[in-house]
């Protein structure tokens, strides 16, 4: 039996990646970029507001296209403070901060996202504590048009 041998070659692949996110979460997307402004969409049979937006109503087995705008203050839900920084941390961004569930009045669910301050205002916070959103000067329409939710009156 011959003996096989490894190859390995060094190097790097680069691709480019798009997704598309679908007429509800483009909508979404959008009014981040656009407006700065969080948009949920309603279930027609439960009335549950769905904050981010999805098409389809997991508990009504429907889809769902009444959108409507969020303007409460945002409040932390729950969260955990991180000390290690993954690799998709966004740029600007250092340990530690907030891998938080941030809740707004109006919406049934939580939107995920950074919590950014010191570590003793991170370690002070509660779940009720008010935040806001610092956005990204120059949007494109992702997530990440949201820099980071801080605490209120945090320096």
């Amino acid at each position: 039996m011959a003996e096989e041998s490894v190859k390995i070659l060094e190097g790097s692949i680069e691709m480019d990646y798009k997704w598309a996110p679908g007429s509800t979460v483009g909508r979404f997307l959008t009014a981040l970029r656009d407006q700065k402004e969080l948009l949920a969409v309603r279930c027609p049979v439960t009335s549950l507001v769905y904050l981010p937006p999805q098409g389809w109503s997991p508990y009504g087995q429907v889809k769902m296209d009444h959108f409507q705008t969020i303007a409460s203050a945002p409040r932390l839900k729950a969260g955990s403070i991180v000390y290690r920084a993954p690799w998709n941390l966004p740029a600007g961004i250092t340990p530690p901060y907030m891998y938080a569930s941030i809740s707004f009045a109006g919406a049934d669910t939580e939107l995920l996202h950074i919590v950014y301050a010191s570590e003793p205002v991170l370690k002070s916070l509660r779940p009720g504590s008010p935040l806001s959103i610092k956005w990204k000067e120059e949007r494109t329409g992702t997530i990440r048009d949201i820099l980071y939710f801080e605490p209120q009156g945090a320096v």
